[in-house]
């Protein structure tokens, strides 16, 4: 298909960045969809879009196929898997708290191992991102100009979004590592399933990052008994957030 960079400015607009693992026709609704809105979409049409997207079969599969066999994110596989149970629990601010470490660990672990590391998160993410793109682009790896562009649209989203101040966040989701973790965030200003899908797609992308550098496949998982068991836990953990939602 080519670069993908067009996508990525469209993406960064409505709080968003081009993710791995998921189909070109989904990421085409996305935008489709922003287009055809009046005003644009807003974070909340953005999250019921997410949703589908991050549904417990496919998170699920991630978690089995993915995140245990892949270099770095499967040293934080029980941290993982509290933060998808948490989030399919409706436990939506346990879910990110949990989460967004795990950006910053594997970050900083893959980076120094491609001898990029730096003291700052920020720049970590930036070197490890230039790193991987010119190990891409220089050995036209796979299908290297979308993989660029993916790789760019990450950076721009971890460096000037994720890892901002967060008095510059942009949008009124407020996944934001600092507001979150250092509790400038209140209850009412996080906490919604749309927090999680922007970092658990992080994960990912640095799930695709570690797979470039260990030579894994890049591909979606494709299922397995294991992930359709996990995915039927997900969906009772499900029912069992609406019953505490309708009894809180």
């Amino acid at each position: 298909m080519g670069s993908l960079d067009s996508w990525s400015v469209e993406f960064d607009k409505i709080g968003w960045f081009i993710p791995p693992y998921v189909t070109m026709g989904q990421m085409d609704e996305i935008l489709r969809k922003n287009i055809e809105s009046p005003s644009g979409l807003t974070q909340p049409d953005l999250e019921m879009m997410l949703a589908e997207i991050y549904s417990p079969s496919n998170m699920a599969n991630l978690y089995i196929e993915k995140y245990s066999t892949t270099p770095f994110i499967k040293d934080y596989m029980k941290i993982l898997a509290d933060g998808l149970e948490a989030h399919f629990l409706g436990l939506h601010y346990a879910a990110v708290t949990t989460l967004i470490p795990v950006v910053e660990g594997v970050s900083r672990r893959l980076a120094e191992k491609r001898c990029v590391g730096h003291k700052y998160i920020k720049q970590t993410i930036k070197n490890l991102c230039e790193s991987c793109k010119t190990e891409v682009t220089t050995k036209k790896l796979g299908a290297y100009e979308e993989a660029e562009s993916m790789i760019n649209s990450f950076e721009q989203f971890a460096t000037k979004k994720l890892y901002t101040d967060s008095a510059q966040y942009p949008h009124d989701d407020n996944t934001n590592r600092h507001g979150i973790t250092h509790a400038a965030y209140a209850d009412a200003d996080y906490g919604k399933p749309i927090n999680f899908y922007k970092t658990v797609a992080a994960i990912n992308l640095l799930c695709f990052l570690s797979a470039i550098d260990s030579g894994l496949s890049w591909s979606p998982p494709k299922g397995s008994e294991s992930g359709m068991k996990k995915s039927l836990y997900y969906s009772i953990c499900q029912r069992i957030a609406m019953i505490r939602e309708q009894n809180s």
